[in-house]
């Protein structure tokens, strides 16, 4: 069959119409026209390996029909079988793309949404791609708020699933548990005396509600566990029959306020080219960023608690890191050095300092005191109203201003 050559009749563009949504498959001639009386139009173009691009309607006008073709079309040889992929369809919209997370028992067990795409007006399919038919069985749903994807339940995790070779690029991600789907009710459970159970728990806790007869309504997620394997849901019932749920996890991508457990943490590869939002520590970062002050920082909000700062350059933040970490050293030995000088102030155990002379007078004058007066603060001592009196031998006012300005704090 001979191959039909590319034209440029063949490129067809897309935008969203506050009025009715996504349109897509708009010539260049018909997107020229809408420009003319709304100039601001971002337009869609899917390009020939599928990666939706944003464009005004001079780069439009720029496309040919190389845009078309893949990039790489002739594949020669064998190649490596890796780990599934996911394509979205249907529901109206476009741009939605996402990472498998697989585990290690071959499971595929989140999905991680890099676009969420725009102009869906209902959940869109997912297919799930596995390039060498080794895992098969995965089903995935959708949930979308204001024509967006927002989340992917793996309703049935499948089997045999393969990760990617070691030279796809990767990112860490924690596995947080936040909600559990019900997918099949069950029947006769002894609502109230049936106790649900996650195995292993991570620290999970459950409860559950169910109807009168015995059907499983809903699964609460009291406290969510962190995970890295797909683990078991179940009803340890004696009367009830069939009910199966399984996990609903959330992503984080951002850095922790506390630095989580190392076997806490996964590795999703990246199949879709997730964009590096700056750095941190010297390592690429891919969470959600937010700015204050023009300062770039890690997380949703200025809410979020995590304060880290996110740099442009990989050498930028190993280099902050490194000043901020002599000044916190700096800043140390200052303190430890303050404590010490202040502790031997306020302890005469140590013997660093007395208010008692070594030899007192046999009959102190009431008018003319021989020893200083003891100070009721850090700030200074009264000096004798003798001058032939020697004043006592003591150290010298530390520089901070006294122990009186610390309060007790130590």
């Amino acid at each position: 069959m001979p191959i039909t050559p590319t034209s440029f009749d063949n490129i067809k563009v897309g935008y969203i119409s506050e009025t009715d949504g996504y349109i897509k498959d708009v010539s260049i001639a018909d997107a020229n026209a809408y420009a003319e009386s709304n100039t601001d139009t971002e337009f869609i173009f899917i390009d020939g390996d599928e990666k939706v691009r944003f464009l005004t309607i001079n780069e439009v006008n720029a496309l040919t029909p190389k845009n078309l073709l893949r990039s790489d079309p002739c594949l020669t040889g064998d190649q490596p079988c890796g780990p599934p992929k996911l394509k979205f369809f249907g529901g109206g919209g476009v741009g939605a793309t996402a990472n498998p997370v697989v585990d290690s028992s071959c499971n595929l067990i989140a999905v991680d949404i890099v676009s969420g795409g725009f102009g869906y007006t209902s959940s869109p399919q997912v297919q799930v791609i596995d390039p060498c038919n080794n895992g098969s069985g995965a089903v995935l749903q959708t949930l979308i708020e204001n024509g967006v994807v927002v989340q992917v339940i793996v309703r049935d995790s499948g089997q045999g699933y393969l990760p990617p070779p070691q030279t796809v690029p990767q990112y860490p991600a924690v596995l947080t548990l936040t909600g559990v789907t019900v997918t099949n009710p069950g029947f006769n459970h002894n609502c109230g005396v049936d106790q649900i159970e996650i195995i292993p728990s991570n620290g999970s806790v459950l409860s559950y509600n169910c109807d009168p007869f015995g059907k499983i309504r809903s699964v609460s997620v009291d406290k969510g566990g962190r995970f890295t394997e797909l683990p078991q849901i179940r009803m340890n019932t004696v009367t009830g029959f069939n009910a199966t749920f399984v996990p609903n996890f959330d992503i984080i991508r951002d850095p922790q306020p506390v630095e989580p457990v190392l076997t806490d943490v996964v590795q999703v590869y990246d199949l879709v080219g997730l964009n590096i939002n700056g750095y941190v520590d010297g390592k690429p970062y891919y969470g959600n960023i937010y700015y204050v002050n023009g300062i770039r920082y890690a997380g949703t909000s200025a809410n979020s608690g995590t304060n880290i700062v996110v740099y442009d350059t990989q050498l930028a933040s190993v280099q902050k890191r490194q000043i901020e970490g002599e000044i916190t050293a700096s800043q140390r030995e200052e303190t430890e050095t303050q404590e010490d000088t202040i502790e031997a102030i306020s302890s005469p155990s140590r013997g660093s300092y007395s208010t008692t002379p070594t030899s007192a007078p046999s009959t102190p004058s009431t008018s003319t005191p021989s020893t200083p007066t003891t100070p009721a603060t850090g700030g200074g001592y009264s000096t004798p109203s003798t001058p032939a009196t020697p004043a006592p031998s003591t150290p010298s006012t530390p520089s901070g201003g006294g122990g009186g300005g610390y309060g007790g704090g130590y």
